[in-house]
């Protein structure tokens, strides 16, 4: 039997944080986002602060031409075949990618974007920083598995569930949380009551140097490390 959780989402919204590589130089102004293997044209919707923030950012950081840097942006994408097409040297990528916002260099900033998080999975390790005791778990141990379109799939040590990832600004939710009903020991049943907050309402979200996932709000601090499947 499955529970639904409602939240206010902030889905549907077009425009992400992406990080990934830019490049600019004579006829090349582009940026491939680290989610996918396309790369996208500077639209001509990025205004004029951004673009000399993002060629004064080139100048800084390169000492030979076309060499691209990592950056963190907010920014949509445009694969409109009629829009690109008009836009001349646009013809040969993959569409048109309009910058909102520079956060920063990639080794800068923590902010994390959805590239970061989808097709990863994470298993909890420490709770306001006092490492977790695996053998309580029976080998379930708290984890975050992030698929496809930011979906989540993940236990809370006791109960499976399914879930929408949401990010916003430098916090993350989970919306339309469904999961399963089994019966849990009480010290199971406090920790998935303390989970489900944390996921359900929006706390801060941080990669650290280490590639560990961080959750927090005022009284909790959830700390993840990353698991990939093997395949």
């Amino acid at each position: 039997m499955l529970l639904t959780t409602t939240l206010s989402a902030f889905a549907g919204n077009k425009t992400l944080r992406y990080r990934g590589q830019y490049t600019f130089g004579h006829e090349v102004n582009t940026f491939c986002p680290a989610i996918n293997s396309q790369c996208y044209w500077l639209s001509p919707d990025t205004n004029s602060q951004i673009r000399l923030q993002l060629k004064q950012l080139i100048a800084y950081n390169t000492n030979k031409t076309y060499q691209d840097i990592c950056l963190v942006v907010k920014g949509k994408i445009n694969r409109d075949s009629e829009v690109k097409s008009s836009i001349g040297f646009a013809t040969d990528y993959d569409g048109l990618f309009t910058v909102f916002k520079v956060f920063g260099l990639c080794h800068e900033t923590n902010i994390v974007t959805q590239g970061d998080l989808q097709h990863h999975r994470w298993l909890l390790e420490s709770i306001n920083d006092k490492k977790i005791d695996i053998e309580k778990f029976n080998n379930r141990i708290p984890e975050l598995d992030f698929g496809e379109q930011m979906m989540v799939f993940g236990n809370t040590g006791c109960n499976k569930f399914s879930a929408k990832a949401i990010l916003h600004n430098e916090t993350f939710a989970l919306d339309n949380m469904r999961a399963t009903r089994i019966f849990c020991r009480s010290d199971q049943n406090d920790l998935e009551s303390m989970l489900n907050q944390m996921l359900t309402r929006n706390s801060k979200i941080t990669l650290n140097p280490e590639k560990k996932l961080i959750l927090e709000n005022n009284s909790t601090r959830l700390v993840f490390y990353l698991k990939d499947w093997v395949h």
